[in-house]
């Protein structure tokens, strides 16, 4: 097994929460309170419990309120540095754009809006290379499994039989296949072409996770958490 010692953590999380409206209450989305905190901070804990605690964040509208409550992360046990985008670039822009923070090492690639109960120690020591977390789709898919691959990724497929699940192991060099400048989406351009080339293992997941994207999301989420 590879070792879990020195991976970073990068938390996608420089959302609008436009779909939310008024219930973002002008917050970056990953900053709506649950349990009378941060959503934020359960996903950085769900991480830094299972000793992942070198956190990236990847920040954009309002980032000051987010490096205003976590700082450099030591009040929490964490260590967490900053990627703030002066203009919307897309997953892959704000990846891009924190590479040097990211270092030479494989990464953990996650979303500040996503929060999901896992041994992500396990996940990261079991998978060498790039590795997708999936789960069976319940309506719309993304991606296609087969013999522990994902062997097709298109956003935009949703009669594909498995959807990403949040999460992903990456090594640095994926960050090369972006184009150099500009928005664009990690997702759809790596994940996409990492399948194609028989790059991106598969680990298949359950469906048991929170979600604060849509207002019935929050509202689900904050009933099972506060």
């Amino acid at each position: 097994m590879a070792s879990a010692e020195g991976v970073k953590v990068a938390v996608l999380c420089g959302g609008f929460g436009t779909r939310l409206g008024e219930l973002a209450q002008g917050l970056p989305k990953p900053m709506i309170p649950i349990a009378g905190r941060p959503y934020l901070e359960l996903v950085l804990e769900s991480f830094a419990g299972k000793g992942l605690n070198r956190f990236v964040l990847l920040t954009g509208y309002r980032a000051e309120v987010i490096e205003e409550r976590f700082g450099d992360g030591a009040k929490f046990g964490m260590h967490i540095e900053y990627s703030r985008e002066a203009e919307p670039l897309g997953t892959g822009g704000a990846l891009r754009d924190a590479r040097a923070l990211l270092g030479d090492d494989r990464f953990i690639l996650t979303y500040g809006d996503v929060l999901r109960r896992f041994d992500y120690d396990r996940f990261v020591q079991q998978h060498i290379g790039n590795c997708l977390a999936v789960y069976p789709k319940i309506t719309h898919g993304n991606a296609d499994v087969a013999e522990g691959f994902v062997v097709r990724f298109n956003k935009r497929a949703p009669e594909l039989p498995y959807v990403d699940a949040g999460f992903s192991v990456m090594l640095p060099s994926t960050i090369d296949l972006l184009p150099e400048a500009g928005a664009c989406s990690f997702e759809e351009i790596v994940f996409a072409n990492l399948a194609e080339h028989g790059g991106l293992e598969a680990e298949v997941v359950d469906h048991e996770f929170f979600d604060i994207g849509t207002p019935d999301e929050l509202a689900r989420t904050r009933k099972a958490l506060d």
